[in-house]
């Protein structure tokens, strides 16, 4: 358990940061796979209007679309045997001009793909921009590279392969099963419960109760890349079930423990960074996991100011909820992480 003098010593940091206008508010937890050790809201969801965070506040999680909804359903996929990890991209698209590309390639960023295309500027639609990416001419393998254009492509080939909208897929498939009642794509809930992120010039407003990330935007506020908004409780459900080898709290298995496993091993030892099937590994520079939990250690973070990072090895995840982006984009997130995490590593 954390003591009420550690759990006091990560609230008061929070605090600090909200004092700093790091965030206007936050939303944490830490936990085992049954138990919730330590949680709260600090702060304010929306500054302007004095709204306070709460425990039940909604956040567009960004980036964290790549690991609790595309990865899942890859994996999903693959347990079911209607993928393989190293199949071809080409075997679900015809027009994809490199053979050697795998789904696997997608999902540890090895593709060679480019981080980053506005596809919103240039109007084009969901057929024009999956095939300006498949037809890129990639070299697969070289190196990590972060893109959201692979998550991009992962979200149309779930799409190819099951015959249903990804929106459609993961509400039947991962968040009505797991009992994510929060989670979804373009929300509709009323907009007080849920956390602004950035003020739009143009709109002499915030961006609130509809996606921040740009492409996602346009593809219809669904996408594999982000898109996703959810909740606390909801985070707290998806990280126990893996927690607990992929079982639901009822004990019925949603995930098989082996392909969680391999989700988590380091496919990219020999390369510059370290990662698993959607999930960021414990590098030694730079991590936003901070210094102290262990190497085994897994987790995402999200643009918008959102993490889930989860110690197998202690059996626990920390999920930190912000909407950092409500104060610009030039905010040093990770650096926040990395001492909220360093403060329940102390704790533990």
């Amino acid at each position: 358990m954390i003591d009420m003098t550690h759990k006091e010593k990560i609230d008061r940091f929070l605090e600090e940061m909200v004092r700093e206008n790091q965030f206007p508010g936050a939303v944490y937890a830490i936990v085992t796979e049954r138990e919730t050790l330590a949680e709260n809201a600090i702060g304010f969801s929306h500054r302007v209007l004095n709204i306070p965070m709460s425990l039940n506040t909604i956040f567009d999680m960004a980036s964290l679309t790549k690991v609790c909804v595309t990865t899942p359903a890859i994996l999903l996929l693959i347990q079911e045997g209607k993928i393989d990890i190293d199949d071809p991209v080409k075997r679900y698209f015809s027009q994809c001009l490199n053979g050697e590309l795998t789904i696997r390639h997608l999902l540890t960023h090895t593709s060679g793909l480019m981080w980053h295309m506005p596809f919103y500027q240039y109007g084009w639609n969901k057929e024009e921009i999956k095939d300006y990416i498949l037809k890129s001419r990639v070299h697969p393998g070289i190196q990590v590279e972060y893109s959201d254009l692979n998550f991009i492509l992962l979200g149309f080939l779930i799409e190819q392969v099951t015959g249903q909208t990804l929106d459609e897929f993961v509400r039947e498939r991962i968040f009505s099963p797991l009992g994510m009642r929060d989670s979804g794509f373009n929300p509709n809930f009323e907009k007080e419960k849920m956390a602004p992120t950035e003020y739009i010039q143009d709109k002499k407003d915030y961006q609130w109760g509809t996606v921040h990330d740009e492409n996602a935007a346009h593809l219809g506020g669904v996408s594999g890349h982000a898109g996703l908004f959810s909740s606390l409780q909801d985070m707290k459900i998806y990280c126990q079930m893996i927690l607990r080898n992929g079982r639901k709290e009822s004990g019925e298995l949603f995930l098989s423990e082996a392909i969680l496993k391999e989700s988590r091993r380091n496919y990219t030892k020999a390369l510059n960074l370290s990662r698993g099937l959607g999930w960021q590994l414990v590098d030694d520079t730079f991590s936003p996991l901070g210094h102290f939990l262990s190497k085994q250690s897994f987790g995402h973070t999200g643009f918008t100011g959102t993490s889930i990072w989860m110690d197998p090895e202690r059996k626990i995840a920390a999920i930190l909820l912000t909407n950092r982006v409500y104060f610009g984009r030039e905010i040093n997130s990770n650096r926040f992480r990395r001492v909220f995490h360093n403060l329940i590593a102390a704790s533990l």
